[in-house]
């Protein structure tokens, strides 16, 4: 039974504009709408005209155009609702002459039906996908569904962690048989795979499928250690109690209990935070995921390069910096947190004037290290004072932004060239950082104090306070 409420806003509108021209709702949308599961993105595959049918709707609703493979006629529109959010809708000519040839050429069963458009929609569904559907299994469309795209070896898993459902054993065989045919696939198609994979749910159980089924090696180098895949369920965990509302279930253990009492207050600031996105489709969710994955390679046995790990996944500039910051930040956090001392302002400015937003994930990748449930007391009041530290820190982050990470500057270098007589250099860097940092710790807040500051910091033998 689909449920029209399930389906985007704009879903009506969008089938009025294709309803001449053949078009066929496919793909994830048709299983997503049996299961009752809401709907994010549309496919839609057509015989023909696919640029003029994307075209048309998004000239109509006011959408983005693109043309994702010229060859083979495929096309994207990018539209957003009433609240902003955003729908990917894709246009993609048959594999064949007709939706029947097109549904045997894709990869799963429970991805291998259609949706007429008609005024009575019927469901077009030749390999009794719902069925599978309903008894919760992964089965290939035909033997030839993994030869085609060895990808497909990697999507099997995810689509059973992401729903919960079992590869059939026929399945997996036609895994192991056809995975080899990966190092064949381009480096950027397996890592959109990953960061779809470390979108969720279900990270850890995920990547243990992918090493038990041998195809962890063709993602990245070596092996996930009981201690990674650890983290990544902690980090599973946290996540899931700030993302969702709060329920006992969830705050069953002490240490969780404490901390939602600790960082509660922070739900939201964390909800927007993993929300954000360095590049398109791979937010900090997917990031932290990985800095864990990349920390656990570097910390083994045979430690692994990250720098050169990072560069065959091909990611960004900004994603790179990132994923290094948050390793480093990691290990920085570490030191930190085994210090008796109370901190003080000063030491988060130098933090996340260090790391930036990567030393937030540092944090709770920390406590998801610590969230492995211990009885003794010791532990109890080293994570009491963990949760403290962190709830200190992310004060600073959060809540006093611009007094203890960013202080307005109260003079720049030009000041300090007419004022205290300094030749452009680096030096002028230097005591500028020196004067942000005297800001956080003592407050200080106009230029003569700022002027009267530096002049204490220069040797009084050089004549440039005259």
């Amino acid at each position: 039974m689909i449920k029209k409420s399930k389906f985007p806003s704009q879903y009506d509108q969008i089938v009025d504009l294709l309803r001449s021209t053949q078009a066929y709702l496919v793909g994830g949308a048709v299983r997503d709408a049996l299961l009752g599961r809401p709907i994010h993105d549309l496919d839609f595959a057509l015989p023909e005209n696919t640029i003029k049918a994307a075209k048309k709707v998004a000239d109509q609703l006011g959408g983005g155009f693109f043309v994702l493979d010229t060859e083979r006629k495929t096309c994207r529109v990018i539209l957003k609702d009433e609240d902003s959010q955003r729908l990917v809708v894709d246009f993609t000519l048959f594999e064949g002459n007709t939706i029947e040839e097109d549904l045997a050429c894709r990869d799963f069963t429970i991805t291998s039906m259609a949706l007429d458009l008609g005024e009575d929609p019927k469901l077009i569904d030749l390999f009794r996908g719902a069925r599978d559907l309903q008894e919760g299994l992964i089965r290939a469309t035909s033997e030839r569904s993994l030869a085609d795209d060895p990808l497909r070896c990697l999507r099997a898993v995810r689509l059973a962690a992401q729903l919960g459902f079992q590869i059939l054993p026929e399945t997996k065989d036609q895994i192991r048989r056809y995975q080899h045919d990966l190092v064949d696939v381009s480096a950027e198609r397996i890592r959109d795979e990953l960061f779809r994979i470390l979108a969720g749910p279900n990270q850890a159980a995920a990547l243990l499928s992918l090493q038990m089924l041998g195809l962890y090696g063709y993602v990245l180098p070596g092996e996930l250690s009981n201690g990674g895949s650890r983290l990544l369920k902690n980090l599973e965990m946290i996540w899931s109690i700030f993302i969702h509302d709060h329920d006992q279930e969830r705050a069953a253990s002490w240490k969780k209990g404490m901390l939602i009492h600790r960082l509660g207050r922070y739900r939201t600031e964390v909800r927007d935070f993993l929300k954000e996105e360095l590049v398109p489709e791979r937010s900090n969710y997917q990031l932290i995921f990985m800095i864990a994955l990349l920390s656990d390679l570097s910390e083994g046995e045979a430690p692994w390069n990250t720098r050169q790990i990072i560069d065959q996944i091909s990611l960004s500039n900004h994603e790179a910096a990132f994923l290094e910051k948050g390793i480093s930040a990691r290990l920085e956090w570490l030191s930190l947190s085994q210090e008796d001392r109370g901190h003080q302002a000063v030491d988060v400015f130098r933090f996340f004037n260090r790391f930036g937003s990567a030393g937030v994930a540092a944090i709770f990748l920390n406590l998801a290290e610590g969230l492995d449930d211990q009885s003794v007391k010791n532990d109890q009041d080293r994570w009491i004072k963990g949760l403290d530290k962190a709830r200190f820190f992310l004060e600073g982050y959060w809540e006093r932004y611009q007094e203890w990470v960013d202080p307005p500057a109260v003079l720049d270098g030009h000041d300090l060239q007419r004022e205290l007589n300094i030749p452009p250099g680096p030096e002028i860097g230097s005591l500028l950082d020196l004067l942000r940092e005297e800001q956080v710790r003592s407050g200080l807040k106009t230029k003569e104090d700022g002027l009267a500051f530096l002049k204490k910091q220069l040797p009084p033998s050089d004549g440039r306070d005259s």
